[in-house]
């Protein structure tokens, strides 16, 4: 009797290592397929993150040769720190660019800057024509003051937009007011509004 129990539960011994150690094998699979998904999808996200970033820094590379200017961008809003009555601040910041040879860029510069320090330009963006605007022109404010220390004599504006609602604007800016008396301004209208959609679109994919 104690001969047949001993060999009961030996088995029961080898059966439960046998089914521990496959367990062992099957999530050891499972979790192997999990972290190969992971980096899998990690790798297609940063090939894609890479190709749209691409795409659009060579739209507005065609944007700026098209249209003879100095630098062509892409400004994006977003939420900054917050202010003592707990609202927002509502900031831009540069985050593409292209640059014509011998024009410093305005990466650094162009970044978590406050809406509210720029109005005027930001008015224009609302307005969604495109035309060139001439710095001069602008009144006294911290917009032109800064435009002028850019050396930037002209610029047009359009906004991008996400489901109607404005995200950031693409920018031309001329350096030289006699280049950007030479460029056709219905020509200049039309090439920043296909680019500025194309950029859009461009945009979208990474959500």
């Amino acid at each position: 009797m104690q001969n047949g129990l001993f060999s009961v539960n030996e088995d029961f011994v080898k059966v439960f290592e046998s089914w521990t150690i496959y367990t062992a094998i099957l999530f050891a699979l499972v979790i192997g397929a999990i972290k190969g998904t992971k980096k899998l999808k990690h790798y297609l996200k940063s090939d894609n993150f890479i190709t749209v970033h691409s795409e659009i820094h060579e739209l507005l590379t065609e944007l700026r040769v098209t249209t003879d200017s100095a630098r062509a961008q892409v400004i994006q809003f977003h939420n900054g720190e917050y202010f003592m009555d707990g609202i927002s601040m509502r900031k831009f910041s540069l985050t593409h660019e292209s640059v014509e040879t011998g024009i410093e860029s305005d990466g650094t510069r162009i970044q978590g800057l406050l809406c509210s320090m720029f109005l005027p330009l930001l008015l224009l963006v609302i307005e969604n024509k495109g035309k060139i605007h001439y710095t001069v022109d602008l009144k006294d404010s911290h917009t032109k003051q800064y435009l002028e220390s850019r050396n930037v004599e002209a610029f047009s504006v359009l906004p991008l937009k996400s489901q109607n609602q404005m995200t950031g604007f693409t920018m031309l800016q001329w350096c030289s007011g006699n280049k950007a008396e030479k460029v056709d301004e219905n020509y200049c209208i039309a090439q920043m509004k296909k680019m500025t959609d194309s950029i859009t679109a461009q945009l979208a994919h990474q959500k």
